[in-house]
């Protein structure tokens, strides 16, 4: 940079000597002269600062508008992501899908905090400003696998670019309204689910009439109850002490049929299957918190379920009524495409009961029936329960997210109601007579049930992630 002019020096002249100035001359100095060149001085000053000091960056103000649009966005990814936190799914799937819906709208690298109840999320508008946050607290949590399928759809359209934020937003208000499937088809779905279960476990047709009967009278009991607000835990009690009931009546009326059957295909309709899966995810996922307390709530309500079925079993037993599991028949091989279709009816029934749309309804039936028929295999094969049930998980699991792949929907449509034949009702019920009878094993028995409901988790998860890597979006 040039230096700045110098100030020019005053002439001698006049009458002084030579070389200085005459006083009339020095007292002709101008003195806005003087000024401006100050002025010229001062501001090749400041230059020289300002080039020794670095420019930043500028800082990036958002105008309130779109402020305003920040927030709509986020608000509407938290609104879907409360749509699968309240149906179960993982929270891994749940953060996901918040990232991916507010990346699609035009706000890349958001930050999203979910845990069991609330989600949070989070845009940066810039180094000095701060950043738009909002959150969302879940309360409801009702089964609407309906609303899963329909959310895994305007993901997909949105991500892809067939609808525009404000189309994903309109429908995301219509899945909110989605309900679940109400009046007869729904006790007819429950209660036909459990007298397929009861044919699962070796029952006639007696004990799958009882276990019909039981279980339409469990769901109706438990609806007027949960519209009371009564807790999870305490309709968990109720519902296996109904079931538990029938059970003792047929003993009482010394009816032809397995008690234990009745028992166990009615408690099968209070197991949290997909609360279960959901658990396992999030502990092998990367999210010890959610999985905790997914877990948590599992055990209350299983502890629910043992407290219902061991309260009636001492009174039955207290009147001197027999509720031994008896002779459990032997699965011959022509014996094995009946115990597949039963899987196959009560994996589908369950999907009617949950609010599965009808066209995947097939699907989730394919998936039940495939479990099961490799848990048969391995049984006849001498493999212990527990390996068994972790490997036919895995195969569900594989197959459903390559299902839930193909269709553009979400895999516990597939999921769970492949597993739920795979609960074991049946050693729960044997584990809680043993233990009122005060026989040694009762823990051992207890045990090995959690032990399968852990592995048909964990392998439903394993299955998921296997097939993740060679996941291919469908052909257009």
């Amino acid at each position: 940079m040039a230096d700045p002019p110098a100030l020019p020096a005053p002439r001698a002249e006049g009458r002084g000597e030579p070389g200085r100035p005459g006083r009339a001359r020095r007292q002709g100095v101008s003195w806005a002269r003087l000024a401006r060149d100050g002025r010229v001085l001062l501001g090749a000053a400041r230059e020289r600062l300002a080039g020794w000091r670095a420019p930043g960056p500028a800082p990036v103000h958002l105008p309130e508008p779109e402020e305003r649009a920040v927030y709509r966005i986020l608000t509407f990814a938290l609104r879907a992501g409360a749509v699968l936190l309240s149906a179960g799914a993982g929270t891994v799937d749940v953060e996901r899908t918040i990232l991916a819906l507010t990346a699609a709208c035009g706000l890349p690298g958001c930050e999203a905090d979910v845990t069991f109840t609330s989600l949070t999320a989070s845009y940066r508008r810039g180094d000095d400003v701060e950043p738009v946050t909002t959150l969302v607290v879940v309360r409801d949590r009702t089964v609407n696998f309906a609303k899963l399928a329909a959310l895994a759809e305007l993901r997909r359209d949105l991500v892809q670019g067939r609808i525009d934020p404000e189309t994903a937003m309109a429908r995301l208000g219509a899945i909110e309204r989605l309900s679940v499937r109400r009046g007869r088809v729904v006790v007819l779905g429950w209660a036909g689910m459990a007298a397929a279960f009861t044919v699962l476990l070796g029952g006639q047709a007696l004990a799958a009439a009882v276990g019909f009967v039981s279980t339409g009278v469990v769901f109706v009991v438990n609806r007027r109850l949960a519209r009371a607000g009564v807790p999870d835990f305490f309709l968990s009690v109720s519902g296996a002490a109904v079931a538990t009931a029938f059970a003792v009546a047929l003993a009482a009326l010394h009816a032809p049929a397995v008690p234990a059957f009745v028992v166990a295909g009615g408690i099968m309709v209070l197991v949290p299957g997909f609360k279960l899966v959901a658990s396992a995810q999030d502990a092998l996922t990367g999210f010890p918190i959610s999985g905790t307390a997914r877990g948590l709530e599992v055990l209350l309500i299983a502890t629910g379920i043992a407290t219902g079925v061991s309260m009636v079993i001492y009174a039955g037993r207290s009147a001197g009524m027999s509720l031994h599991l008896g002779s459990i028949p032997e699965f011959s091989l022509l014996y094995f495409p009946v115990q597949v279709l039963a899987a196959a009816v009560a994996a589908a029934l369950y999907g009617v009961a949950t609010s599965v749309p009808r066209r995947f309804l097939l699907w989730s039936a394919s998936t039940g029936a495939l479990g099961w028929a490799i848990f048969l295999a391995l049984g006849r094969s001498g493999v212990s329960l527990v390996v068994a049930s972790a490997v036919a998980a895995i195969a569900v699991g594989l197959a459903s997210q390559l299902l839930a792949g193909w269709h553009g929907t979400h895999p516990f449509l597939f999921v769970v109601p492949g597993i739920m034949p795979l609960v074991p009702g049946l050693t729960i019920y044997h584990g809680m007579l043993s233990l009122v009878e005060g026989q040694r094993d009762a823990a051992g028995i207890l045990v090995e049930a959690l032990a399968i409901g852990l592995a048909i988790a964990a392998g439903v998860t394993l299955g998921s992630l296997l097939v993740q890597p060679l996941e291919r979006p469908r052909p257009n």
